[in-house]
């Protein structure tokens, strides 16, 4: 049977494989290259191709347009109709929920593929749908037209709620539309919502996956197995790991694969995305207050997170029952106190999706939450001093930039790439500092632990540094040595923190 597989962009991975399993029939997916009207053309000709529709049913694609377009104009056209279910936590569609669906949400197992081969196998044997033309009208041959007053915005808005599929769609559409607005760049927005989409997909297929490895870690008689797989995993997906399984399988046995005698202990609490980088001990060369050169200070050796704290890591403390809950971890200061006692709930980020950067953070929610996390690691964590941010930045010269002394709007999220909001910690390789540390220019200002006099005494409610510069901010205010000194319990969309362990 000829088949048109419908489906979100961040699916594209598991697409794919599913495509694979039906070799036996002549399947056909879309690129996904959102180019103009020769785009929707091909669509329209793929659909009077096909015999069966297969819809994958995830968050994404059901509440994609243009893969409820592609359902609707299939069921218009008596096209058989497959639904397959890939994420389980996805809302069924009221139009499709009387069909058989197939469920390959937990992986591509036997049953689920035995289902949907099935209904295929049905299919064939009945009647041949009509063909395409007797039955779509002239509007829907022609690419609905953008809407060029809103199109950015709905972008915009799309790309805040981590909605990067709709963005490059809209964005796409807008180009192909030849709308060209006077002042917003929309190759810059479009290439972050590329690459923010590339990010989501990486993760999405990184999460089905580790999903099913995790259970085969937690069950004794196949622990072994697992590790072999996680081992393989990590190859492909060396950053991910959110319940730690890594370290879990540490310990597993090697022997002739015999199954472990003592059941797994749970892993060690684990944040993703979180790695420290070590900066040695040595001289720093800060800006001297009264603008004559550099000063020498000597800092300890530290170590410092290598990206901002994200919204991922942060939602675990919000999402902790001895986290933000815990009122505990404010006792510090008396000021520190008295603010938890008046935000009982803590303000949400500005930018949606799990790798930017946190931000909507006073500095007394930032110390709360290194109490918390030192208390979970079982290592000392607080914020950084203005003398350790900046080693970390520069390392041991007077560079004005974590990557060198000329500014490159490639390297960092300024004014300059006109983006306008943040970007994924893990976007600028290029513009990490000597240590590694990501996104010490750009994106988002930081908190500093230390007040205007060098001061680390927590229990005072003195102003604050925030150091790096952000998003809507230009590159003189991300040179290394800029910094303001804020209430602390000021909050802001551009002002989130990172995090250091002192040795």
């Amino acid at each position: 049977m000829r088949l048109f597989v419908s489906y979100a962009r961040v699916d594209k991975p598991y697409c794919i494989q599913i495509v694979d399993t039906l070799d036996v029939h002549e399947s056909w997916y879309d690129q996904r290259l959102y180019a103009g009207q020769k785009w929707w053309q091909e669509i329209l000709r793929r659909l009077d191709w096909c015999e069966g529709f297969v819809y994958l049913l995830s968050p994404d694609s059901v509440n994609s347009e243009y893969c409820r377009r592609e359902f609707e104009l299939a069921q218009n056209l008596g096209r058989f109709i497959f639904p397959v279910l890939i994420h389980e936590a996805t809302p069924i569609p009221e139009s499709i929920r009387d069909l058989q669906y197939a469920d390959l949400s937990k992986g591509l197992t036997p049953e689920a593929v035995r289902i949907l081969l099935n209904s295929i196998y049905i299919a064939e044997r009945q009647r041949q749908p009509p063909s395409l033309g007797s039955l779509i009208s002239s509007d829907e041959i022609k690419l609905p037209p953008v809407n060029s007053s809103t199109v950015i915005i709905d972008a915009a808005a799309a790309m805040e709620n981590g909605q990067f599929d709709k963005a490059v769609f809209l964005l796409k559409q807008a180009k192909a539309s030849d709308l060209k607005p006077r002042f917003i760049n929309i190759d810059a927005l479009l290439d972050e919502a590329e690459s923010a989409l590339a990010r989501q997909t990486y993760l999405r297929e990184a999460e089905r996956e580790y999903k099913q490895i995790v259970q085969l870690v937690k069950l004794k008689r196949t622990r072994k197995l697992g590790c072999e797989a996680f081992d393989a995993f990590h190859k492909i997906f060396p950053d991910y790991d959110p319940e730690g399984i890594g370290n879990a399988c540490v310990d597993a046995p090697q022997v002739n694969g015999a199954a472990p005698d003592k059941p797994v202990e749970k892993p060690p609490f684990a944040l993703p995305l979180w790695e420290l980088s070590e900066i040695p001990s040595g001289m720093v060369l800060t800006d001297d207050p009264s603008g004559k050169g550099h000063k020498p200070f000597f800092v300890d050796d530290f170590k410092i997170s290598k990206y901002p704290i994200t919204n991922l890591q942060y939602q675990m403390f919000l999402d902790d029952a001895t986290g933000y809950a815990n009122l505990s971890w404010w006792q510090y200061s008396p000021h520190a106190h008295n603010w938890r006692m008046l935000n009982s709930s803590p303000q949400p980020s500005r930018y949606k999706g799990d790798e930017r950067p946190r931000e909507m953070v006073s500095w007394y929610d930032a110390l709360a939450f290194c109490h918390w996390l030192s208390a979970r690691l079982g290592i000392k964590i607080t914020l950084p001093t203005q003398h350790q941010w900046q080693r970390a930045a520069r390392g041991d010269d007077a560079r004005l930039y974590p990557w060198g002394n000329d500014f490159d709007k490639n390297l960092a999220n300024t004014r300059e790439s006109e983006i306008k909001q943040t970007t994924h910690v893990t976007r600028y390789t290029g513009g990490a500092s000597p240590s590694g540390v990501f996104d010490m220019a750009g994106n988002v200002w930081e908190w500093c632990l230390d007040n205007k006099a060098g001061s680390t005494d927590i229990k005072t409610d003195d102003e604050r540094a925030v150091m790096g510069g952000a998003f809507v901010g230009d590159c003189s205010r991300a040179v290394i040595g800029f910094h303001y000194h804020l209430n602390p319990k000021t909050m802001f969309g551009s002002i989130g923190f990172r995090v250091v362990q002192t040795l």
